[in-house]
């Protein structure tokens, strides 16, 4: 393949430096980077044009050819501003692709006139419409700096991407078809995708004005993203219908589906059917009345995640607020205690850490219920957190949500994303250990005196502890438990088939009608409706094995079996303040 061929008759239909290198198939990153020096390989002696390397120096990239006499000419370094105020004379031109051309002839230091001065373009290309081109850079180095200055993030890298005019599809196609045209043996595989040009090209000047370091989006968690439309784009899309009118027909008949008429997807459709002809007739490659402009930025951190047990102490504390009809019920929840302390350190308004923090669990106890032992495991997503919380400030947060005695963190530490899965798992596997207090009330068939006042026996501890009604070994008890009546507004009526694994009571002498339990469950058992049966919705109950009607007076969670935080992993681990 003939690059210097291609890249003359790339520049011939208006093409940028940098997209002459993208069809030519160049793939280093650092060709982009210095683009217009790059390509000084590709053109013939008497096509070398000063080079631009600051807004008021140019340089001959022709240094050291020699002239009709053999003399040595070398590099002519001149300040462009003295060139523009000794101009005498200029004349613009409109070329055939649609760049502006300015003569100059200058005044040497003699004050007679010198021969003009290289043609200087005032020119858009045809290809990128000015994505790749430098002089329209500026203003998005603006924008992402503003916004990267208002939000602060502590991050020394950064990724970028890019939402590019839908247009440059369509004029990509037609320079490839001419290449093709006009070298048969071309391969249009070869381009250089637009997107990775521009991340190799603006991103790392972008990494010098914002002084960060451009690094892989697989690396870096924070990615800066750059939206540039062109204004004429609806308008020179319409060739399209011309070129594929079924799909389009199609796409206007379904108008609820493809709510968007020119989509990325559809223009790509269109364009595999697109031949040299039909783009040419269309004039697919007319001089762009314009350059794409950058109309945006975002700028957005990768999530962190953090990992903790909370224990929880109080028997009037939901996990989340409890909201109903729009009123608050309770003041206060497990997952507000523990946000608190974060929204500090991260300087975030109320508003903002409802909408950046996520809380996630291992499940959930009842409002009355308390979370004993090491606690229940959960997780807090953060998004587009400014920063990392170093071991010393994950310290001080802990204390201060301890610090009310309702919910204690003994710790917390950073965790990825992948080991939530580990966390949703276990709310359908784990197991959990609780502790209740029950009582009886009503005499058993095995009472002798039924006019007594109602006690537990010791019968009625070893009836419950010997009963059974499986012969698997792994389980005591395997129950059917419909949905609860209290829990049907928020999910579905179901029959549910839970274990329990586990079961000993034991006697409380100092109040006769009560008795403990202790008691290991499958994920998901309701344990309440387990101890009063709940009109027979959960069955077989506790009366089952006590051969009396019994109710749970309060239930402690004591333990929960997972096996939480993780391990920590290589990079996670919280920095020393």
């Amino acid at each position: 393949m003939d690059q210097k061929a291609i890249y003359k008759f790339c520049k011939s239909l208006g093409c940028c430096e940098a997209c002459c290198l993208r069809y030519i198939g160049i793939k280093h990153p650092n060709a982009y980077e210095n683009s217009k020096i790059f390509v000084t390989k590709f053109r013939e002696e008497n096509d070398l044009e000063p080079i631009s390397t600051d807004k008021n120096m140019t340089i001959d990239v022709s240094a050291h050819t020699s002239d009709e006499n053999g003399a040595s000419i070398s590099s002519s370094v001149r300040n462009s501003d003295e060139i523009c105020d000794k101009s005498i004379d200029s004349k613009e031109n409109s070329t055939n692709n649609g760049s502006t051309e300015v003569d100059t002839a200058v005044l040497d230091s003699n004050d007679s006139v010198s021969p003009p001065h290289k043609k200087r373009k005032l020119n858009v290309c045809v290809s990128c419409l000015g994505v790749l081109q430098e002089d329209n850079w500026q203003e998005c180095y603006q924008m992402v700096k503003e916004i990267l200055d208002k939000k602060g993030y502590e991050c020394n890298t950064f990724a970028c991407a890019l939402s590019s005019p839908i247009a440059t599809l369509l004029r990509e196609k037609a320079v490839t078809l001419h290449l093709v045209d006009e070298f048969p043996q071309y391969d249009a595989k070869v381009l250089t995708p637009l997107k990775e040009a521009w991340k190799w090209s603006f991103g790392v000047k972008l990494g010098a004005y914002i002084n960060k370091i451009l690094d892989s989006g697989a690396i870096s968690p924070l990615l800066i993203t750059v939206n540039i439309d062109y204004v004429d784009e609806l308008q020179e899309l319409e060739i399209l219908k011309t070129v594929s009118p079924q799909l389009f027909a199609e796409r206007s008949k379904q108008k609820r589906r493809f709510v968007t008429e020119f989509t990325r997807r559809s223009v790509e459709q269109a364009l595999e059917l697109a031949t040299l002809w039909s783009l040419s007739a269309a004039d697919a490659l007319r001089a762009p009345h314009s350059r794409a402009a950058c109309v945006g930025a975002a700028c957005a951190h990768a999530p962190i995640y953090l990992a903790g047990r909370y224990i929880k102490l109080s028997r009037n504390l939901p996990q989340s607020p409890w909201i109903l009809e729009g009123r608050r019920v309770l003041p206060s929840s497990v997952q507000e205690i523990i946000f608190g302390p974060l929204t500090k350190c991260y300087k975030f308004d109320p508003e903002d850490a409802d909408r950046r923090f996520k809380f996630i669990a291992a499940g959930r106890e009842d409002v009355d219920v308390r979370c004993l032992g090491d606690g229940r495991p959960f997780a807090i997503e953060i998004c587009d957190p400014t920063r990392q919380l170093t071991a010393e400030e994950m310290k001080e947060v802990c204390e201060e949500i301890s610090k009310g005695g309702e919910v204690i963190v003994k710790e917390m530490s950073p965790i990825s994303k992948e080991d939530l899965v580990q966390l949703k798992k276990g709310e359908e596997t784990k197991s959990k250990t609780y502790e209740a207090l029950c009582i009886k009330l009503s005499h058993s068939k095995f009472d002798e005196d039924h006019n007594a006042p109602i006690r537990v026996t010791q019968e009625d501890i070893d009836r419950i502890n010997s009963y059974t009604n499986t012969t698997s070994q792994d389980v005591k008890i395997a129950l059917q438990q419909k949905t609860p009546i209290r829990v049907l507004h928020r999910r579905p009526l179901l029959t549910r088939s839970r274990d329990i694994l586990e079961l000993t009571a034991t006697l409380i002498p100092e109040h006769p009608q009560l008795f403990a339990l202790r008691l290991r469950t499958s994920a998901g058992t309701y344990v309440k409706e387990w101890a009063h049966g709940e009109l027979g919705r959960s069955a077989p109950a506790l009366a089952a094995a006590l051969r009396a009607r019994a109710d749970l007076l309060a239930l402690d969670v004591r333990a929960v079996h997972l096996a939480w935080p993780p391990a920590p992993r290589a990079g996670l681990s919280p920095t020393a303040s």
